[in-house]
């Protein structure tokens, strides 16, 4: 009776212990790594009243920046990419003003070996808009390697 006891006794303490390890487990004190910190969230603040602001640009240069963005900027790389070399040269004021008016508007009309001609697309009051808007294009807004495009948000 004795041994019957003394068996009891130390399946009781078995089950003492395993219940204190399983427990120690669900209490958290045998838990893997921390959990990772939330995520950093950056905000960025913006100059509302630019953004809100009526555009700068006359009615057909913002006609010319429509069909430039639609037609011409990913070859001209107007979109803000910066790339070392494009398809196109970068054209601004001061390509229009070098080469003048007439110049460009024959470029955009017949095209070359690398550039489509436009004469079958645009109309001339289009190559028109396009070559105004062109004008308020300057050197500085050029998008440089790592950088977004700099101008005017319109």
């Amino acid at each position: 009776m004795d041994t019957i006891r003394a068996r009891k006794r130390q399946w009781l303490w078995r089950f003492a212990a395993l219940g204190l390890i399983v427990g120690s487990t669900s209490l958290g004190l045998a838990q893997g790594p921390a959990p990772a910190p939330p995520p950093k969230v950056e905000t960025t603040v913006y100059d509302m009243s630019k953004l809100v602001a009526p555009p700068t640009l006359a009615p057909n240069e913002l006609e010319g920046k429509r069909l430039f963005v639609q037609r011409c900027a990913l070859c001209h790389d107007l979109l803000g990419q910066p790339a070392s070399t494009t398809v196109g040269p970068w054209v601004d004021g001061t390509t229009v003003k070098a080469r003048g008016e007439a110049a460009i508007r024959l470029k955009i009309m017949d095209g070359s070996r690398r550039m489509p001609g436009w004469k079958h697309t645009f109309d001339a009051q289009q190559v028109d808009a396009v070559i105004a808007y062109m004008k308020t294009m300057t050197p500085e807004m050029r998008p440089k390697p790592g950088g977004p495009v700099t101008g005017p948000i319109e």
